[in-house]
Formats: structure tokens, sequence, C-alpha cells
């Protein structure tokens, strides 16, 4: 019986350590890299595993006619990064919204304006498999908002789409303001993100 235990520390101890020794190799790998060699992805069989950074985005309200707003939204890609567009015909999870919580002083009005506009392609993929409108390119998106006051509020809203080929859900949460006839908006960070 304590011969079983003393084995299992045994082995259990080499094991560690040859982890430990893996992983130092590596750290000194990527130490070793020049800076012509691209460090900003892993690959797994092909496949990104990791892109830091992949995009930028950027809120503004813009005053439009007869006393309206829009919010845009403005979609700086990197990194050949892409996302499904809001207009793709088939509702993919994971396709580019924005919207707003339930509330009495603000509402999006009408279809978002997406420019440019997205193009509708035939995506192999076997999780596509059809049509799709892939944004490969920077777009800025307008969304018309109706204000149903004049009074001061704050309204909490959320962006939601999947960045590729990272394969992850992003989720922005920003919060539109409407103090002394002045409309603005701010992208939250971290535990402020309310889901809708």
């Amino acid at each position: 019986m304590y011969k079983s235990i003393i084995y299992s520390l045994i082995f259990l101890g080499t094991s560690c350590g040859q982890t430990k020794i893996t992983e130092t190799e590596t750290v000194q790998n990527l130490a070793l890299k020049t800076e012509t060699e691209t460090s900003n992805y892993m690959e797994f069989n092909g496949n990104p595993l990791f892109i830091s950074d992949p995009y930028d985005i950027e809120l503004s309200i813009e005053k439009i006619e007869n006393n309206g707003y829009q919010l845009v939204t403005e979609i700086i890609l990197k990194n050949d990064s892409y996302f499904v567009s809001p207009h793709s015909k088939i509702a993919y999870k994971g396709r580019f919204s924005s919207g707003l919580q339930k509330n009495e002083n603000l509402e999006m009005i009408n279809s978002i304006i997406e420019t440019p506009r997205s193009v509708e392609e035939i995506d192999p993929h076997p999780f596509v498999n059809g049509p799709v409108n892939w944004v490969r390119e920077n777009t800025t998106y307008k969304q018309p908002l109706k204000l149903n006051t004049n009074s001061d509020f704050e309204v909490s809203g959320l962006i939601k789409f999947t960045i590729e080929p990272r394969c992850s859900l992003e989720k922005i949460g920003y919060t539109i303001s409407y103090k002394s006839g002045n409309m603005s908006v701010q992208i939250l960070q971290g535990c402020q993100i309310i889901e809708l």
C-alpha cells in the first residue's frame, strides 16, 4: 500500500517538473522572436487561437434634421478580422446588433444604416454553409433614435457581435445620456455592462 503511494508521489513530482521545463522553453522561444516575426497570435491546426487586437470601436451621437439624433458606431477592423453584418438574411447567432434597455425616453427607430454596405456571399464553411454578409472592412453604423422627452435621463445599451477568426462574442456596453438638451454616449468598462 505504502509503495503505491510513494510511486504515485514520485510520478506526480516528475510530471510537474517536466511541465515547468516545457513552459520555460516556450517563454524562451517567444523571447527570441525578432520584430519581423508575427507574435500577435498562435496557431493550432492552422487556426488563430488568439488575436490580441482584432478591432477598435468608437461611439458618438450625431444630431440630424427635425431635432433627431442617431447613434454612430465606427468599427475599425485589424489583423484580417471580420464579423456578420446585421443585414445578413439569415439570423446567424453572433451577428452585429445594437439595442437599448426598455425605457420610455429614447427608442431606436428604422433600420440600422451600414456604410459601406456589405455584400452577400456564399460561404461553404460547415458552420455557415450558405449566404452570409461578412463585414471585412472598416464600417460605420448609424442607428436613428427617437427622443420622447425633454427631461434629463440615462439609458444603457449593448452592442453584440462575434469577431472572427477569433470566434469570440464581443459585448460592448454603453450609456446614452440626455442632460440640459444635449445627448452624449459613453462606452462602459468591465462590470458596468448590463445585459439587455
